[in-house]
């Protein structure tokens, strides 16, 4: 996104690929023989969360990611699960348990330690941290939404439905606020285009509706901390980023978070059915 952005229109960039993914998605179910249309008294629910889980979450991101830089963005946006273990408790009466309280605890720790690393671009860029930290919490909403609600359609659908209904308001704004002509960029910036419409929006949604479908939201939440680690990793390997002792320390503290809700309760469930 951030190498995308630095060329395409930002309007453009993302409501043309949440469009397109979502359109793709639904091809897909139509061609698999998935049911394509949810019950008439689905589509309202659906259209609030694809509001909170496509539109807000996207543009959020985003409009930041000019602000900030994406080891930044990325950090500050995945304290998501903070706000969606919260929400989910407050408003689901979900419990959180001494073991998801353990693993968001370590989680964020993880968290807090890869912020110390950018602190100071942070608070160059309190806008952008805002920007993105509103966008943390439209998706947390969101999630809480898709977990509330009982939709009809297998994770695919919805994802392709959310992703179409929370692009429209994206496309409507494009001829507002951008100037009406194709935008001319390189191919680098095509080829970022293509990889965050179909790896990262066709593939993952449809992959963390089905998450968000089967597992309660703390542990849901909370398996998406792996998401900074991964990208701490990757900046070390392809771009030459810094990993030291304090990646090393945020990469065990979310690997701990991630075993406590993740591998412990499937160990002990393979036990008991053995």
């Amino acid at each position: 996104m951030k190498v995308g952005l630095a060329e395409f229109p930002l309007w453009t960039f993302r409501a043309s690929s949440c469009l397109v993914s979502g359109l793709c998605l639904l091809a897909i179910a139509h061609l698999t023989g998935s049911a394509l249309l949810p019950r008439p008294q689905e589509w309202r629910g659906m259209a609030i969360a694809a509001l909170f889980n496509i539109t807000a979450w996207q543009m959020f991101i985003a409009a930041g990611l000019r602000l900030t830089g994406s080891g930044e963005a990325a950090v500050v946006a995945f304290t998501m699960p903070l706000w969606a273990v919260f929400f989910a408790w407050l408003f689901l009466r979900e419990p959180l348990g001494l073991r998801g309280a353990a693993a968001l605890a370590l989680g964020l720790a993880g968290i807090a330690v890869l912020m110390t690393r950018d602190m100071a671009a942070l608070i160059r860029a309190p806008a952008g941290v805002a920007l993105i930290l509103a966008g943390a919490i439209g998706w947390a909403i969101g999630t809480l939404i898709q977990k509330r609600r009982h939709f009809s359609l297998n994770a695919m659908a919805l994802a392709g439905w959310q992703l179409t209904i929370g692009a429209l308001p994206m496309v409507a704004m494009v001829p507002i606020l951008e100037p009406l002509r194709f935008p001319v960029v390189s191919t680098t910036a095509w080829l970022m285009w293509a990889y965050t419409t179909f790896p990262a929006l066709v593939f993952c949604y449809a992959a963390w509706f089905q998450v968000v479908k089967l597992m309660p939201v703390t542990v849901a939440s909370i398996s998406v901390l792996l998401v900074p680690a991964v990208g701490v990793l990757s900046g070390a390997f392809i771009l030459g980023e810094p990993l030291g002792l304090r990646e090393v320390t945020a990469l065990v503290l979310i690997g701990a978070a991630l075993a406590l809700v993740l591998l412990l309760p499937a160990r002990r469930e393979a036990t008991a059915a053995a």
